[in-house]
């Protein structure tokens, strides 16, 4: 399979945030994923009242799912989700969609370093990833520990969020990489938006329709002894999930 050079996101398209306080990893032994019943007990309020509000936005919205059929996979085992970032709700429409299934959800560094924020993304099970290789190897133990317990980890292979994109920008490797060392497949999804028309009019671009199209699980190549990363199957592995992203974009913006 032949791997398309997808664009990089613009640098003037990435949202900069007020990252005052820094996270120094190596400092200490950083806590990335909590099992706690204690914490769940405490953030299930917020939870819940998240929950009402999405649903409140998935009417507003017209929010729809195709191939939900899939979903019944996700009940058998720990997957790695995937999709594009183009919504301020798409992570947390994953978690809608899952629910009652547990989710995680991974975060770029700067974004958890944001007073205030961190609280709320912690509280919605999300976590960072230090940047760097370095980075993934952090994260690489927790993650594990999240699919043998039967939950799920959505990570966002763009990196950063184009608000209202339909562009499916570079991937990078992460998602890939943790499939082939946890030995478990990743479950894409795709989310597509129509801009609403009133009298033939199309409507302000924040007035959407949003569905997410979920697709059947792509696995991972087996292990084998070598102990070396199969960079180039786990390359056509993202080629696969990102050529389907872009073609589920289009034909539903051609229909």
């Amino acid at each position: 399979m032949l791997n398309k050079e997808r664009p990089e996101i613009p640098e003037e398209k990435i949202i900069q945030v007020n990252n005052k306080k820094k996270i120094d990893f190596a400092k200490k032994k950083y806590k990335f994923i909590y099992f706690d019943l204690w914490f769940h007990l405490l953030t299930l309020p917020f939870y819940l009242i998240c929950y009402v509000i999405v649903f409140l936005c998935c009417i507003f919205f017209s929010f729809r799912v195709e191939g939900l059929k899939n979903r019944k996979f996700l009940k058998k085992q720990g997957c790695i989700t995937v999709s594009n970032h183009c919504h301020y709700f798409d992570t947390i429409l994953v978690n809608f969609v899952l629910f009652p299934m547990r989710v995680y959800v991974s975060v770029v560094q700067r974004n958890f370093e944001v007073p205030f924020v961190r609280i709320i993304l912690r509280a919605l099970r999300a976590f960072p990833i230090p940047s760097g290789f370095a980075g993934l190897k952090m994260i690489t133990e927790p993650i594990g520990e999240a699919l043998k317990r039967g939950y799920h980890i959505h990570i966002l292979p763009e990196g950063n969020l184009v608000h209202l994109s339909q562009t499916i920008y570079r991937f990078k490797d992460g998602a890939f990489y943790q499939s082939y060392i946890h030995q478990v497949p990743v479950v894409p999804m795709v989310y597509v938006f129509t801009r609403r028309k009133l009298f033939g009019k199309e409507l302000p671009k924040n007035w959407i329709k949003i569905k997410m199209v979920m697709g059947e699980p792509v696995f991972p190549p087996p292990k084998d002894d070598s102990n070396k990363l199969p960079k180039q199957q786990l390359k056509e592995m993202s080629e696969k999930i990102a050529s389907w992203m872009e073609e589920q974009i289009s034909n539903n913006h051609k229909n």
